[in-house]
Parts: structure tokens; sequence; C-alpha cells
């Protein structure tokens, strides 16, 4: 399904150009279409792929992701996220086509700091399966999977996995109450819902 030349908005236009600066120059592996609007670092020392329209929406606050050294850190197609995102990925995180970041979400596969001088622990994935929405100003701490068509309730601290087809909330954020996720169907943040 295309749309009319006449009813792309400048602002749309600019953020597709933009993407298609920058994403090729910072990225490892970019698709089509991917889009920049407002400000958005990105640190790329391991290994970057972005899919097919993944949209950084960056303004009014700016976005920042930071992938070291061989770290991977992937994002599928069709996925939207919002302003002050921060992504730190210092080994692996995988984020999952059609989903939505919300505004304020930070997303760290590592701790960065030692808790004590016992604390062992390194860098653990993070996984956000397809389909999921990440409310505003959540964080997603290391060794976290979010489960496919799942809804993550804004504010949300998430510090253990979450199942498929759920909403979660709270901090720690842990299971609400189930959601009805037919097969096929794609949570969208612009249009409303639809059907692949």
């Amino acid at each position: 399904m295309g749309i009319p030349f006449r009813q792309i908005r400048v602002g749309k236009l600019l953020a597709v150009l933009k993407g298609a600066v920058v994403f090729p120059v910072k990225a490892d592996s970019t698709g089509r279409l991917g889009r920049i609007a407002g400000k958005l670092s990105i640190s790329n020392k391991g290994e970057l792929i972005l899919g097919r329209s993944v949209s950084f929406h960056a303004k009014p606050f700016p976005s920042s992701i930071s992938v070291g050294k061989g770290a991977r850190l992937w994002i599928g197609d069709n996925v939207f996220c919002n302003y002050g995102l921060d992504i730190g990925c210092t080994a692996s995180i995988r984020i999952g086509s059609h989903t939505i970041i919300g505004p304020m979400v930070n997303l760290i596969d590592a701790n960065f700091h030692p808790v004590d001088a016992n604390d062992r622990s390194g860098s653990l994935p993070i996984v956000v399966g397809d389909n999921v929405w990440i409310g505003r100003g959540c964080i997603v701490l290391p060794g976290v999977t979010i489960g496919a068509g799942s809804v993550i309730a804004a504010g949300s601290v998430v510090t253990r996995s979450i199942p498929a087809n759920v909403l979660a909330g709270g901090v720690p954020a842990k299971v609400i109450r189930e959601l009805t996720v037919p097969e096929g169907w794609i949570r969208r943040s612009e249009q409303g819902a639809y059907t692949r």
C-alpha cells in the first residue's frame, strides 16, 4: 500500500533523507526507509543491524545508542523509537519487528559498575519479541526477554523475563493480565492496529 506523493509531509521526507545519510555510515547493515527526526547519537564499535522502516523520533529530547566492542544490537523491521531513548549494548540486544518503544526508555544489557566487591555480574542479553510495546519511562535490565505481543506499562522496571501476549507493569514489572493478540495482528503507533 503506497502513500500518494502529495500526502508526504516535508518533515517526514527530511527524516527519511537524514536516515538515508546517517544509518549507512553508523550501522553495519540497514534496511530501506529508515527515519531520524531530531538528534540521534550513535556510537558503534560492535555490530549494529537495522531493519526496514526503523524510525527514531528523537525530539524534543535526543536519543542515544551505544554498541560496545564485540557487541551486537539488532533492530527488526518497522520499529518506532520515541524521544529520549537510551540503549547501552555491551554484548547483545535484539529488538523484534513491529515494536513500539515509548519516550524516555532505557535498555541496558550490563550494570556497567559493580554493586560491591563480590559482584561478578557481566553482560546478559536482552531480547524484545515482535509486536511489543514498551511504555514511557521504562527501564529494561540485563538478562530480560519480553515475549512477542506483550505491553510493558509506563514507568516499569523490567528485571525478569515477561511471557508473550501479556500486560506487565510495576517496579519490578509483573504480569497484570493476558492480552488478546490474534496471529498476524500488528499494533501500530500512528495508524492504529492492522493485520498482516
